[in-house]
């Protein structure tokens, strides 16, 4: 009996670590609907932050205007990757991702922005290639 539940623990924590390991995410997902609410010669440095919260990276330019850079990156394992064997052919994952980028004038004042999203798969072994059909980048707020 003791065997039996060490057992079955043992199984319950390699489900939990496996569902752990099947999705990792870098940054934080980008908001949109409140990028869409950015306008070039109106919106200001501080605007951006209360709707786009704070920048992943500050760039100083020369000319005395700053780049604010927003990214988001998640790869979900594909099933296949843990299965024994059979992984090293068919495993990898799908990576989605998001970039935004807001360059604000000397006066604080937004000069230009533009955003990007895309995807691609990454294979594990013997499956490296880029043939995913990637499903949207998830929607939601982007916390502050």
């Amino acid at each position: 009996m003791k065997q039996t539940r060490l057992c079955s623990m043992a199984v319950l924590l390699l489900f939990i670590s496996a569902g752990l390991a099947a999705c990792v995410s870098v940054g934080r997902p980008i908001d949109q609907s409140a990028a869409d609410k950015i306008e070039k010669g109106k919106t200001t440095r501080e605007q951006v932050i209360s709707l786009m919260g704070s920048p992943d990276q500050i760039t100083s330019r020369g000319d005395g205007s700053t780049v604010f850079s927003y990214h988001y990156m998640r790869a979900t394992a594909k099933p296949a990757t843990f299965i024994p064997i059979v992984g090293a052919f068919a495993g990898g994952a799908n990576v989605q991702n998001q970039m935004f980028i807001v360059t604000l004038g000397s006066d604080g004042v937004v000069k230009d922005f533009f955003s990007t999203r895309g995807g691609t798969e990454a294979g594990k072994g013997f499956s490296t290639g880029s043939k995913a059909e990637i499903p949207e980048v998830e929607e939601g707020k982007r916390a502050k």
